[in-house]
């Protein structure tokens, strides 16, 4: 990417027909963009506009007569218009406030209780307390009472009826409950312990045993959490009948994480008083009235907490003070507010404001609008009066803003056109500098208020969404060497020595078909260390073929080592293969094993496919031996092969043993398979591998005839290893060679009876 001060290039080679991005951008100028070079954008471009739109040189004509024209207007308006819209602007400014205010409190009350009620879940289904134990779990219980003020109940029901919780009664009194239900008598042992606070501590009064008809499974919290477990849920609002104050229950199921089996119900509940005195303390409403309601029209917070619950009815569980009901005089006055304006709570989608007038003539503004919390309704009251002096203070302020303004005119001519073009450009252009790189995690989102270089900026920033969804599909890495390589996305290719390697997961078409739709979670895993491992060593994941991979080494950049990294990205497969195991195995999950082929060899490489959709993929016959050898690793017990030909490239590099020689179909001469074993270090070496020379020794002997020699070389190193497969399997034909027909001969290995050369499935 380049730019100069009046001029902007866009290098965008990145051989894509026109996507949803390019589109876009041929919007924004009118035209059709060539992706194909680079064109320069000059202040003579005139792009084609759309109806409705305007230029930049209008827009900047606009501002300035449009502040000019603002400046002069706010002057001759009417002062009488100024003051009422000035009030209704403010009382609106002032609810909003109350309503973000309110929504705050009644947030962090009920979402304390879920964090809470979350933590509590946590620590009981991690086993950290026995229910049983009644010091830790009135321990417990006490402690998240005593953390939270405004919870009432912090409490556990089990589904056998069993029911025990801690209680806030007042500010000074708590007590705990464990009550044990008896089945066979249809009622409940309840015992109580009473607690004082004294300072910043409590301490027991006093404990009451009681027989009681409660019933744990019964109640709406308990039954609410049954029908939607391991999920939060709430009760309606209910009269407590202990403080006879209205609030509600949240409560989540505990259910054992193996069985699935409910071990309970984990419920908090709140008093709601503390809302109505957060709004009797809102200075904003003394002289007016804040409640909140629900869509039925009963109350549930206001100032005065007595006006909450029904006098003629005051220990009915349900009844709640309906709004028409209240005697308060700005309750009533809210009343009918709504009836006159016609104000329906159940119909309450959004803030509402209007006007209504008290007997004595005064004004008051009513608000209602819709909580944080659904269902609930927030009205406000506020007399008309209580703004009027912040006029007076507006009419100064006024005067000020129209000098100031008068003087910003003047600076603005001067910054506009720095600040609305030169910036945004000089950042379109390093944006899509980033995108040419296909550096697309760094693109940041520009904003204008210039309608042709926000519609610039929206093309880049689709663009660059579009690409960022694209690449999933595609190696990352290989798009940006083709980008710095200016390779063209059209079919053909060139001839190249690389390196293949195919890896598959052994015996997975069982384990797939036993895991379902949970071995996905194991793909990924897999996959993604694969990915890892292989791009560590600058490879290129060709496709998953199922649960395979197949990657190669050497294009679209030329790699001299591409053997030797091929290799190395094969170890470390293997060795993330293992962690991957031992995590598997912690999990549960079944034990698999990756095999892995590696073969180097002249290859076509370059774009297969159609006009339509293209591969970047290789062909030829050592893609061919590399699959084959991949599945060859069933048949001698190993789990990385290579060929003669990566073997002789990567031999000082990388400790590998010979197996057997193998016939490739389609042509005549065998080839030797090697099985890679670890890479070497500077010097050469590799420890903890030196029972490979016995075997290497055995293998020489074996070729030789010498079956005596290569017997006691195959056993040292069945014996140095621990138990060796492919020492073994050659132990085994020694000795029938040694029963059969002792005596030495050489031996091409794969010539004798039982030696013969092997054909890849």
């Amino acid at each position: 990417m380049r730019y100069t001060k009046r001029k902007y290039c866009c290098l965008l080679r990145f051989p894509i027909r026109r996507t949803v991005g390019a589109k876009f951008i041929e919007r924004a100028f009118g035209g059709q963009a060539d992706w194909g070079r680079c064109e320069t954008m000059t202040d003579t471009a005139k792009p084609a506009r759309k109806r409705g739109r305007v230029s930049l040189r209008v827009s900047l004509i606009a501002i300035m007569l449009g502040t000019v024209a603002l400046t002069s207007a706010a002057v001759h308006i009417p002062w009488l218009l100024v003051s009422r819209q000035n009030v209704a602007d403010i009382a609106g400014q002032l609810n909003a406030e109350i309503i973000g205010g309110v929504n705050r409190e009644v947030s962090s009350m009920l979402d304390s209780a879920i964090a809470a009620q979350s933590a509590l879940h946590d620590t009981l289904i991690a086993g950290g307390v026995d229910f049983e134990d009644k010091s830790t779990r009135d321990r417990l219980l006490f402690a998240f009472l005593k953390a939270h003020p405004h919870f009432s109940w912090v409490s556990f029901g089990a589904p056998n009826g069993d029911f025990f919780g801690a209680q806030r009664r007042d500010d000074i009194h708590l007590r705990l409950v464990e009550s044990r239900w008896n089945e066979a008598l249809g009622e409940a042992a309840r015992t109580e312990v009473m607690y004082l606070k004294d300072g910043a501590e409590f301490t027991r009064t006093g404990a009451e045993l009681k027989q009681n008809k409660y019933y744990a499974p019964d109640r709406a919290w308990y039954k609410r959490a049954v029908w939607a477990p391991g999920h939060h849920v709430w009760t309606d609002i209910y009269i407590f009948s202990d403080s006879r104050k209205p609030g509600l229950n949240s409560a989540i199921t505990l259910e054992n994480l193996v069985t699935g089996e409910l071990l309970g119900v984990i419920t908090i509940a709140i008093e709601l008083e503390q809302i109505s005195l957060y709004l009797s303390e809102l200075s904003s409403v003394r002289s007016g009235a804040a409640f909140i309601i629900d869509r039925s029209g009963d109350l549930i917070a206001f100032s005065d907490p007595g006006e909450l619950v029904q006098r003629s009815r005051l220990y009915d569980e349900s009844d709640l003070q309906p709004l028409a009901q209240s005697r308060h005089p700005m309750l009533q006055l809210a009343q009918a507010g709504f009836v006159e304006n016609g104000v329906e709570t159940d119909n309450v989608t959004g803030r509402q404001q209007m006007t209504v007038k008290a007997a004595n003539g005064e004004r008051y503004f009513l608000t209602v609008a819709p909580t944080v919390r659904e269902g609930w309704l927030l009205g406000t009251l506020i007399p008309e009066a209580d703004f009027m002096g912040a006029i007076e203070a507006n009419y100064i302020r006024l005067a000020l803003i129209v000098a100031a303004a008068l003087f910003v005119v003047g600076l603005i001519a001067l910054l506009v056109s720095r600040h609305l073009l030169v910036r945004p450009l000089q950042r379109l252009a390093v944006e899509t500098g980033k995108i040419a790189g296909f550096n697309l995690d760094d693109v940041r989102m520009i904003s204008s208020p210039l309608i042709e270089i926000q519609a610039l900026a929206d093309a880049v920033e689709q663009m660059s969404h579009g690409l960022r969804s694209f690449r999933r599909y595609i190696p990352t890495d290989l798009v940006r060497t083709l980008l710095q390589h200016g390779g063209a996305a059209e079919i053909g290719g060139e001839r190249r020595t690389m390196t293949i390697v195919f890896m598959d997961l052994q015996g997975f078409t069982t384990v797939s078909e036993r895991l379902g739709h949970r071995v996905l979670p194991v793909l990924g895993d897999y996959f993604g260390a694969m990915t890892t491992a292989i791009r560590a060593q600058r490879g290129t994941i060709d496709k998953f073929i199922g649960d395979g991979v197949m990657a190669f080494w050497g294009a679209p950049a030329h790699e001299e080592d591409h053997p030797a990294l091929a290799c190395r990205a094969a170890l470390d497969c293997q060795a993330a293969m293992d962690k991957l195991r031992a995590e598997w195995t912690e999990r549960g999950l079944p034990q698999l094993h990756l095999r892995i082929g590696v073969n180097s060899g002249r290859v076509v490489v370059g774009n297969v496919g159609s006009e339509e959709r293209l591969n970047y993929t290789v062909i030829g016959d050592p893609v061919n031996l590399a699959a084959r050898l991949e599945g060859m690793n069933r048949q001698f017990g190993t789990g990385i092969l290579i060929s003669q030909y990566t073997y002789e490239m990567v031999k000082y590099d990388m400790l590998a043993r010979p197996l057997e020689s193998v016939r490739v179909k389609g042509k005549e001469e065998a080839v030797m398979v090697y099985e890679l074993l670890a890479a070497r270090d500077d010097d050469g070496v590799v420890a903890g591998f030196e029972w490979v020379q016995h075997y290497e020794a055995g293998f020489k002997r074996y070729a030789e005839g010498d079956w005596s020699e290569a017997a006691r070389h195959f056993r040292l190193a069945i014996e140095q290893r621990g138990g060796d497969t492919v020492s073994e399997d050659y132990l085994e034909r020694t000795e029938h060679h040694m029963a059969v027909d002792p005596a030495p001969r050489i031996l091409a290995i794969g010539s004798d009876s039982g030696d013969g050369e092997r054909e890849p499935d």
